[in-house]
């Protein structure tokens, strides 16, 4: 029997005395020798669980390849204080890489200001949003200053892929030919959109003069100074898509740019004379017809036209200057539509929802600016639904010709009991089609 279980038997041995005795000289010895026995195993335990090593040191005799990583310019706090465990559980965890937290919650025991600060921010970086600190920071060691895994563009593009792609097309802005992105953008929060460090109106003239007369010439007497430069000009790289306006490309313009912009034929639509430079030369809709005077035969045949173009608001879906878009929109599928129809935007959250609708593709059914058909819909609602569903109408409830809704005494189509966007319902259907859309027109008992 070895000594820690002979401490062990004395210990018991002692305390049996303690419940058969009244003696209180005997209780007294005997609880002095079991706080010393206790100490004596204390004393003896703590040799025997002496630690080889301290601090990283001990966690390098298993993990030798992480050595070389830590030294580099920048070391993270508890890397630098020799201090593992301040993040990871030597035993056991719950979380990967032993952590004693998962992130961001780790992150903020040390960081709360942050903590605070990104909540109450209105605009935050996605990454900081989900959480993900070690995918732009190094949790351990860095070279590059705040423990960045790499410096600011090649950073920003290890998750904007796409975006890396498109900015290299036509000509570049010259912050992002630098690899400079800071310059515009803050990497955690915002109180502009795009984690920009300042409003669109203001940002561009900490580089450009607004006084500058060339800026002004260029412009001719526009007041760009009080205006969104993005609305013409793209803040990263350009594209032209006409290849009769590629010689615009080092002015930035967005990708699609309206002929008379593009050309410099600002007059052709505006006064250009004050007081009023940018005072139009007739009402909106009339001066669009000057030039698109196929849209306007097309708009007076049809017998339903969609309210901005009866009320001449162009505007309201196409940029006179320039867009990222085609065709010249504000905005493309559902997020335009959006604009004006955020009720109708809101089905597309249903638990059952139009594929089409979801994706965006409002066009597949819809016309937008004018229409023979109701809702502006690209053929009668059983043509368009037959679009993709060709063979729904042979084999379900009877629908069409002769097919009568008793409750409004028109024919049954297929949005008789489907929502065309979206429902709580299965197959997109207005109620329960088990039993409770069925008794609406088919009455028990009736």
């Amino acid at each position: 029997m070895d000594i820690y279980h002979i401490q062990m038997v004395s210990v018991m041995f002692v305390m049996k005395c303690l419940e058969e005795r009244d003696n209180r000289l005997t209780k007294i010895i005997s609880f002095a020798v079991v706080l010393l026995i206790a100490v004596y195993i204390g004393v003896s335990l703590a040799a025997t669980l002496k630690l080889n090593e301290t601090g990283s040191e001990l966690c390098f005799t298993c993990h030798d390849e992480q050595r070389g990583s830590f030294d580099k310019k920048y070391v993270h706090s508890p890397v630098e204080q020799d201090n593992c465990v301040s993040c990871h559980n030597p035993h056991t965890a719950k979380y990967e890489f032993m952590l004693i937290e998962k992130q961001p919650e780790l992150c903020y025991t040390c960081h709360p200001d942050e903590q605070e600060s990104f909540s109450q921010s209105p605009h935050v970086h996605t990454a900081v949003e989900q959480g993900k600190c070690t995918g732009c920071h190094d949790p351990h060691a860095s070279d590059n200053e705040h423990l960045q895994k790499q410096i600011e563009d090649a950073l920003c593009f290890s998750c904007h892929l796409e975006e890396a792609e498109e900015f290299k097309k036509g000509a570049v802005h010259t912050p992002l030919e630098s690899g400079e992105c800071s310059i515009c953008h803050l990497p955690h929060i915002s109180d502009f959109r795009s984690q920009l460090v300042d409003s669109p109106e203001q940002l561009c003239f900490t580089c450009h003069d607004a006084e500058d007369a060339d800026l002004k010439r260029v412009h001719r007497q526009y007041p760009f100074a009080s205006s969104d430069c993005l609305s013409c000009h793209s803040a990263h790289s350009s594209d032209v898509k006409d290849p009769e306006l590629k010689a615009l490309e080092p002015k930035l313009p967005l990708p699609y740019v309206h002929k008379p912009y593009g050309k410099g034929m600002c007059d052709s639509c505006h006064t250009d004379a004050p007081p009023d430079p940018v005072k139009l030369r007739a009402a909106q809709t009339e001066l669009c017809y000057r030039c698109h005077s196929d849209m306007k035969k097309e708009v007076s045949s049809q017998p339903h036209i969609h309210f901005p173009v009866e009320d001449g608001l162009c505007t309201s879906c196409h940029a006179p200057h320039a867009s990222k878009y085609e065709h010249l929109l504000l905005a493309t599928g559902k997020e335009l539509c959006a604009s004006c129809h955020p009720d109708l935007m809101k089905k597309l959250d249903a638990t059952y929802a139009h594929s089409p609708a979801v994706q965006g593709d409002c066009l597949k059914c819809h016309k937008p600016h004018a229409a023979q058909e109701n809702s502006f819909l690209v053929d009668d609602s059983m043509s368009v639904c037959q679009l993709c569903h060709e063979e729904q109408g042979k084999f379900t409830h009877p629908v069409g010709e002769g097919i009568v809704d008793p409750r409004t005494k028109e024919m049954v189509v297929c949005i008789t009991c489907h929502d065309s966007h979206g429902s709580e319902y299965e197959s997109v259907m207005l109620a329960n089609g088990d039993r409770e859309l069925c008794l609406q027109c088919h009455k028990m008992g009736s």
